[in-house]
């Protein structure tokens, strides 16, 4: 009976540790929105990160990020030298036709110039620093932090010791 506990015990502590579940994914903000209606005073606008042909990241005044999502898919966008806008008045917003142009910036194979292209804007929403890293992450633009390791420590334990029976 006593040996047969011996071999449980180690059984079940290992089947317990295998049960704890480590999730590899960064934590994504359950309010991060392509649609958002917010709007960019474009005399702010600094900067951007092309996230994919649909999608960038807009860097404004006093750091503020915004996540801008197009009308349909621009395949210049990852490759342009720089980003215009397209508006009736001095904000950039998700409503009223505006709208973002990408230079052409080089010539196609059979030495054209490459025009400007545009495209419409789905939605524009203010990120938090932890959105904005969490977007840079999932799109490949930046490497995700080492994450601790979940697994207890290893540790030295009392060492069982077989006692021979009396007799």
């Amino acid at each position: 009976m006593y040996k047969k506990q011996l071999l449980i015990i180690p059984f079940l502590s290992s089947l317990l540790i295998s049960c704890v579940s480590v999730d590899e994914k960064p934590p994504v903000e359950r309010d991060l929105t392509d649609s958002g209606s917010d709007c960019i005073s474009i005399r702010t606008i600094r900067d951007y990160i092309a996230l994919d042909r649909n999608s960038l990241i807009i860097e404004g005044s006093g750091n503020r990020l915004y996540y801008v999502t197009l009308s349909i898919a621009s395949f210049q966008l990852r490759n342009s030298y720089q980003v215009g806008v397209q508006s009736r008045d001095d904000w950039l917003c998700p409503y009223g036709g505006d709208r973002l142009i990408f230079d052409g910036g080089g010539y196609s194979a059979d030495r054209h110039r490459i025009h400007a292209s545009s495209a419409s804007i789905r939605g524009i929403m203010r990120l938090t620093p932890n959105q904005a890293d969490g977007l840079l992450i999932r799109h490949g633009k930046k490497e995700a932090p080492e994450q601790q390791d979940l697994a207890p420590p290893e540790l030295k334990g009392a060492e069982v010791e077989e006692l021979g029976e009396k007799g």
